[in-house]
């Protein structure tokens, strides 16, 4: 198979991300790392990332902006997925949403995972989507705290989801595209196509974040990428960093 000039494939590697930011003296802004075989992922916080057969893990290669935007990238990602996935299979309207601040969910289970890292002057974004995975499979055979009702793969929708190569390029061609609007325009520039997707927007939730638990409404994504949060006595709150440990979808996405 003739491979693009953008694209290194490794048959295995423990860490996409982590090679690719090993290499960097070597790569160029929309490389890309991919192997069918990642043994030792990561996520978000340090925390480990489990990839069986059937997930696509790459990471991506892009010149950074200023420290503080970083995770916009996350937030860019996600569309960058949202895009390609809907280009490539037929999908109900907003099937595909946007768990700030990494995750693409399916019907609200987690589809994809976004890790975004920097070694200036490039940053390398790291995505892990579930393209034919067989979870109840997984689910019964190996030690995963994780439940039916948390994980999805493409080929719940189509037997034959899209292909690696095609995925490939359309996710690097969304996140160059995303890269480059917010490079001209911030975040500010992403935030209708966000705000659409946004599965947390009205929601009951609850975000571990670095100060304790925080608890209320999600009231949507900021111009600065933050989750904003309602607290039960009217205030609101802007978050920059956290994980939803819990939420309570309140309406469908589609409707």
């Amino acid at each position: 198979m003739s491979l693009p000039p953008w694209l290194h494939w490794l048959d295995e590697c423990p860490s996409t991300n982590t090679w690719a930011l090993q290499s960097l003296d070597r790569l160029t802004q929309g490389d890309v790392v991919f192997t069918p075989r990642q043994t030792a992922g990561r996520g978000q916080q340090g925390r480990s990332w489990y990839a069986p057969a059937g997930v696509l893990t790459a990471s991506f290669v892009l010149q950074p902006l200023a420290p503080p935007e970083l995770p916009w990238l996350s937030l860019a990602a996600g569309l960058a997925v949202i895009y390609a996935v809907e280009d490539l299979m037929t999908l109900p309207a907003l099937a595909l949403g946007i768990k700030w601040p990494n995750d693409v969910l399916l019907w609200g289970r987690k589809v994809a995972g976004v890790l975004c890292e920097a070694r200036f002057p490039q940053a390398v974004v790291g995505v892990g989507l579930n393209r034919q995975v067989d979870w109840p499979q997984v689910l019964a055979t190996e030690s995963i705290h994780l439940s039916p009702a948390q994980v999805a793969s493409l080929s719940e929708v189509n037997d034959a989801p899209p292909e690696v190569m095609p995925l490939l390029t359309k996710l690097r061609d969304y996140l160059l595209q995303a890269h480059g609007v917010i490079r001209q325009k911030g975040l500010t520039g992403l935030l209708p196509q966000l705000r659409q997707r946004d599965v947390l927007y009205g929601c009951p939730l609850v975000v571990h974040t670095p100060d304790g638990m925080i608890s209320g409404m999600g009231m949507g994504i900021d111009a600065w990428g933050r989750l904003q949060v309602q607290r039960a006595d009217g205030t609101m709150q802007a978050l920059a960093a956290g994980r939803v440990v819990r939420w309570e979808p309140s309406r469908r996405r589609d409707e």
